[in-house]
Formats: structure tokens, sequence, C-alpha cells
């Protein structure tokens, strides 16, 4: 079997035939739409799991001329004794729900729209892992090998399911990624650098994780441009322009919503006001006892039982200092999370160093789905780890590959300050792991069998 994968491989068709390529293309995203249709289809009410309520009624406030507006109080949110009926949203970027208000002006039901959406956005997020795997490696062979794996990924199939943010972010994610290698290629050309920092800025309004992506690259660019000052002022010029540009351009994609936080809240954010709430609940006794039992029988008695008394303690306060509104009660959940590092150094530690682990969990909470799953999911994820492995080592002299490991090096820096869960992880993760997986499967094949065909010729 390995046999035949090698002589297909060593044969390069999908290097010198285009229409083989599409049509094995087309052939991997229709199986693998197959499970991701089916599941949206008996999904139910499941379908608005992780945030996609919310993200559903803003859409519809949007497309009703309300703004980014909620018809309900959240549950880290005090409620006045007078509930207003509509209110300002400060919680969630902006692009799920303008993409959700959009639907609303489609001939079919808002639902069926969300779902079939849901499952082109999953369809786009594969061939966006091809283009980006084909871009590292210069091999169309890797990057359909990409798209495979990553098609069948677990989580590149759960987080297809939901009408929540996570595919869409990918797509931009990774198309940033894709003008990010072509801009350094080409040194720093201003064009790919301005698509870069458009895409970036554009995943970073999905997901406000993205911010510390530009960080990130921000401090490569700094590092790079020093290093070079001296011996290479030509390189600087260049690498000064890209950046600039990069800068310039998401600072224009992310102008708007700045002016719509400015205007509303006097703060002119390119981000969500999530952060502080997300900062108070992971630096707290919720985290604490969620990492404490998360593979025991206990484990969803004890963490709702931590959940129900931290925001019914809070918001009761909120309610108290008259903060009903997200931007009003920032300051308490941030002054609430700093008490607790100070006033609890073990368990923090403890909190950090299990999130910092959880981004390497192979499976979700064991004790809440069947063991055959955990053990299915773990074996999976060993084979895959190893094939990372053998990618990266085989690439260790292409830089393109390396930045790879940006992404979920920015996952792992975010896990420390702020909630871990695998959802989280999904998108910095999986396109990269996939490639990476990819090239190492490919590079086995093609090593194993050129030495065996060598042995056979002696």
């Amino acid at each position: 079997m390995l046999q035949k994968v090698y002589n297909y491989l060593k044969s390069s068709p999908l290097e010198h035939n285009r229409k083989l390529l599409a049509v094995m293309l087309c052939t991997v995203i229709i199986l693998a739409l197959v499970p991701r249709i089916a599941g949206v289809i008996l999904n139910g009410n499941d379908f608005y799991h992780n945030d996609g309520v919310e993200y559903r009624d803003i859409a519809e406030q949007i497309s009703k001329g309300n703004g980014f507006s909620v018809t309900f109080y959240r549950w880290y949110e005090a409620v006045p004794d007078v509930k207003e009926p509509l209110r300002i949203d400060y919680s969630r970027p902006p692009l799920l729900p303008l993409l959700g208000a959009a639907l609303y002006f489609l001939p079919c039901d808002w639902d069926t729209a969300a779902r079939a959406t849901v499952v082109l956005l999953s369809a786009v997020c594969i061939l966006l892992v091809f283009f980006l795997g084909r871009e590292v490696f210069s091999n169309n062979t890797v990057g359909f090998l990409a798209a495979v794996i990553y098609a069948f990924y677990p989580y590149s199939i759960y987080h297809s399911l939901f009408w929540s943010s996570e595919n869409l972010f990918l797509i931009f994610f990774c198309s940033s990624w894709i003008f990010l290698i072509r801009a350094a290629r080409n040194g720093f050309n201003w064009k790919f650098s301005a698509l870069c920092g458009g895409f970036l800025a554009l995943a970073t309004m999905t997901r406000p994780q993205g911010a510390v992506i530009f960080i990130l690259l921000g401090i490569i660019a700094a590092y790079c441009f020093l290093k070079n000052l001296r011996k290479n002022k030509e390189f600087c010029r260049k690498i000064f322009v890209g950046t600039l540009v990069f800068g310039l351009t998401a600072l224009l994609v992310f102008l708007p919503w700045m002016i719509r936080n400015w205007h509303h809240c006097g703060i002119p954010s390119p981000f969500s006001f999530y952060g502080a709430y997300s900062f108070a609940q992971a630096s707290s006794d919720v985290s604490y006892v969620t990492y404490k039992y998360v593979d025991t029988p206990q484990y969803k008695e004890k963490s709702d039982a931590a959940w129900d008394e931290f925001h019914k303690e809070k918001t009761d306060l909120l309610k108290e200092k008259k903060a009903f509104s997200l931007i009003e009660a920032d300051p308490y959940w941030r002054q609430w999370a700093w008490e607790y590092i100070r006033e609890n150094p073990g368990k923090m530690a403890f909190i950090v160093k299990s999130r910092v682990l959880h981004c390497f969990r192979a499976a979700p909470n064991a004790a809440a789905v069947p063991g055959a799953v955990v053990v299915i999911l773990r074996i999976y994820f060993v084979i895959l780890l190893a094939l990372i492995l053998c990618g990266l080592w085989y690439s260790r002299n292409n830089p393109a590959a390396l930045s790879l490991l940006i992404p979920p090096l920015g996952a792992l820096i975010l896990a420390v300050p702020f909630l871990m869960i695998l959802r989280y992880r999904y998108p910095f993760f999986a396109p990269f792991a996939a490639i990476l997986a990819a090239y190492g499967f490919y590079e086995l094949c093609r090593r194993i069998f050129r030495e065996k065909g060598v042995r056979q010729g002696e």
C-alpha cells in the first residue's frame, strides 16, 4: 500500500496536471462535506452553541437598522430592575454578525441560509489550507495532502457544525499567512504586505485573539531590522516599508470599528471589550476547579457550582455599583482578576500550568465523552504529532515552514492570561499542523522508498 502511495507521489501527477488536481481537490471537499452537512442538519438547536445565539441576535438587530445591539442580558452582566429592551453590544467582534446580517436579506429562511453558509465556509477552509500548503513548500502534492489531513481533522469537522466564528477567522488568517510568505519572498513587496495586514486585521475583527499575531510579527520584524541595520541597509529599508504598509493597511481596515467604539464609549479600540471579563474568569476559582476536576466524574457538578457562585457574586456587586454595561464593568473585572492573582499565588500557578498543558491536549474532558472516543483521538494525535515533528525536521531550513510555528506560539501565549479551551486553539493550530504533517508524510514516503529503491538496485 505504501509502495503504491510512494509511486504515486514520485510520478508527481498533481504538479503537472491541473485538471487532475482540481478533480481530486473537489473529490476531497465533497467527501469532507458529507459529515459536515449531516451534522449541520441533525444539530438542531445545538447549531447555536458556542455564542451562536448572541451572534444571531446581533445580526438580526443590524439587519433591522439597530446597529450592533442585543435584546438580552448575558450571564456576566448585571441586570437592572427595569430591563432595557435593546442594548449596545460591546462583547462581540463585528464580522460574523455582519455576515449574519447579510443573510437576512436572502429570499430564504435565515436558519437555512446560516447552515448553508457554515458548510460553505468549511469548504473554503479546506481550499485555503491547500493554497497555504502549496505556498509554503511550492508543491501541489504537499498542499493536497495538507487539505486531506485538515478536511478530516476531527476538530475541523466539529467546528463546522455551529454558527460560530472559528472557520471565518481561519479563512482570513490563512489568507494573511499566504501573503505574509509572498511578501517575505519578494523583498517585502508592498502589495503583498498590504494584503497580509488587511487579512490579518479582518481575522482580528472576527476573533480578537488575532491581536497577538500582530505583536509577534512586530517583534520579529523589529529583530530582523535591528540585526541587519549595519550590514544590509537595503534589506532594512524594505522591511521598514513592508512593515509600515502592513500596519497602515491593518489600521485602515480597523478604522470603521474604531470610530464606532469611539462614538459609543469614547475608546477608539479596534477590539471588542470582552477581554477584562475573560481575564477575570480565567483568574478565579472557576478556572481552578475546572482544571482540578477536568477528567473526573465530579467535573460537571464542581465546575457548574463554581461557575454559578462566581457569576452570582460578581453580577450582584456590579448591580450595587450600577455597572450595567460591559464598559462600566470592565474596571471591576480587571480589579477582581488582579486581586485573585495576588491573594492566590498557589492556585494561579496551578491554573497557568494547567492552561498551558491544555494547549497540547489531544482530547476533550475524558469524563464527558465515551472512553473509546478519547482513545481514538489520542491515537490519532500521537500519529499526527509524529508526522508534524518529521515535517519540522525535514523543513528546518525553510523559513516559510518555520513561520507556521508562530500561530501555535500565539495560542500558547494567550493561554497564560486568558481561558484556554480546545475551541480557541483550533484555528491557530489545525491548518498549520495539517501542512507540517503533510510534508512529514510526503518526505517520509519519498525518503523511505527512495532508499528501498537504491538497495534493490544494488
